[in-house]
C-alpha cells in the first residue's frame, strides 16, 4: 500500500502534463481562428477550459491523499459538473446537428451557445456551493462543565448530527444524480439514436464505400465517446459514497484509482473531440509554425545585433557610395 500513491502520483504527471496542454492548445487554436468558431467548437473551447481545471484539482487531490493531507471531500465538483454538462451539450447539439438539421441551422447560433454556457455556470456553482456548506457542516460534540450540561449538549449534537448526516445523505445522492445518471441517460439517448439514425435511415440507403466508411467511423466515435463517459466518470461520483461509509485503506485505494481515471478521461477529451480533425491538426501545425519561426527570426535579430556596431557602419557607408553612381547614371 505504501507504494501504491507514489505509482499513482507518477502516473498522473504524465497525464497532467498532457491534459493541461492539450486542453490549452484547443482553447488557444479555437479562440485565434475566427474560422473555426461556430456552436460545437465554442462548446469544445469551454470544454477544454473545464478540463483544464479540473485537471489540475484532481491532480492536488491525489497529492493530498497520497500524503494524507485533510481536504474538501467536494473540491472536484465545479470542474467535474462543468465538464460532464459541456459534454452533454456536445450530444445534444450532435442530435439536433444529424437528426434534425433545419432545426439546428435556425436555432444553433453563438447567442444560444452563451447562454446555455452562462446557464451551466449558474447550475455548476449552485451544486458545487452545496458540496461546500455539506463540507463545513459540524460533527464534534462541544465542550461541557458538568454532568447535566454534557448531557443537554450530547443530546443536542446526537440530534444535530443524525440532521447533519441527512443533509449529507440527500446531497450525495443529488450530486449523483445530477452529475452522473442524468447526464449518461442524455449521452446515451442521443448517441444511440444518432447510430439508428446513420445505419437505419429509409431515406438515405447509400451503399457506396465512401458512405458505408463515414457511418462506421461515426459509429466508432459515439461508441468511443459513451464508454469514455462511463468509465471516467462513474468511479469518480462514487467517491462521496465510498468516503462516507468505507473504512480503511480500500478508501484510500479508490480514491486514488477513480482520480486516476478522471484525470485520463480530462486527458482524452482533446484527442477525442479536437485532434481527431484533420482541419483542426492543420491549425495546431500552423499555430505551433509560427511560434518556432518567430522564434527563429528573434534568435537571429539577436545575432545581427550582437554582430558589432563596424557591420553596420559598412552597410551605411556602402549604401552612401551607391547613391551617387546611381545619381550620375540618371543624369548621363
Amino acid at each position: 500500500m505504501d507504494a501504491l500513491p507514489f505509482v499513482i502520483t507518477g502516473i498522473s504527471i504524465p497525464l497532467l502534463l498532457f491534459t493541461v496542454f492539450g486542453n490549452f492548445l484547443v482553447f488557444v487554436v479555437i479562440t485565434k481562428n475566427k474560422k473555426l468558431q461556430n456552436v460545437n467548437t465554442c462548446l469544445i473551447s469551454n470544454l477544454a477550459w473545464s478540463d483544464f481545471g479540473f485537471g489540475i484539482v484532481t491532480f492536488l487531490d491525489i497529492i493530498f491523499i497520497s500524503n494524507s493531507v485533510p481536504h474538501s471531500s467536494f473540491q472536484f465538483v465545479m470542474n467535474a459538473l462543468a465538464s460532464i454538462y459541456f459534454l452533454v451539450s456536445l450530444a445534444v447539439e450532435r442530435y439536433f446537428a444529424i437528426l434534425k438539421p433545419f432545426v439546428h441551422l435556425k436555432r444553433a447560433r453563438k447567442s444560444l451557445m452563451w447562454k446555455v454556457t452562462l446557464a451551466i455556470w449558474i447550475l455548476v456553482t449552485i451544486l458545487s456551493a452545496g458540496g461546500y456548506v455539506v463540507n463545513s457542516l459540524p460533527t464534534a460534540p462541544l465542550n461541557a462543565t458538568n454532568s447535566f450540561q454534557l448531557a443537554n449538549v450530547t443530546s443536542a449534537t446526537t440530534g444535530a448530527s443524525a440532521w447533519f448526516e441527512f443533509v449529507s445523505v440527500i446531497y450525495i445522492f443529488v450530486l449523483l444524480a445530477s452529475g452522473l445518471v442524468l447526464p449518461s441517460a442524455v449521452i446515451i439517448f442521443c448517441y444511440s439514436r444518432v447510430i439508428y439514425h446513420v445505419w437505419f435511415n429509409t431515406e438515405d440507403r447509400a451503399t457506396n464505400h465512401a458512405v458505408f466508411k463515414s457511418r462506421r467511423k461515426l459509429t466508432k466515435l459515439f461508441i468511443i465517446l459513451t464508454i469514455t463517459f462511463l468509465f471516467t466518470w462513474t468511479p469518480t461520483f462514487g467517491r462521496p459514497i465510498v468516503t462516507r461509509y468505507g473504512n480503511g485503506e480500500n478508501v484510500t485505494k479508490y480514491q486514488l484509482f477513480s482520480m486516476l481515471l478522471a484525470l485520463l478521461g480530462s486527458a482524452a477529451n482533446p484527442v477525442i473531440y479536437s485532434f481527431r480533425c484533420p482541419r483542426f491538426r492543420q491549425e495546431v501545425i500552423k499555430l505551433l509554425t509560427c511560434c518556432c519561426c518567430k522564434r527563429k527570426r528573434q534568435v537571429n535579430r539577436n545575432r545581427i545585433f550582437a554582430a558589432g556596431s563596424f557591420s553596420l557602419k559598412m552597410t551605411n557607408k556602402t549604401r552612401v557610395i551607391a547613391k551617387p553612381a546611381s545619381i550620375s547614371f540618371r543624369a548621363a
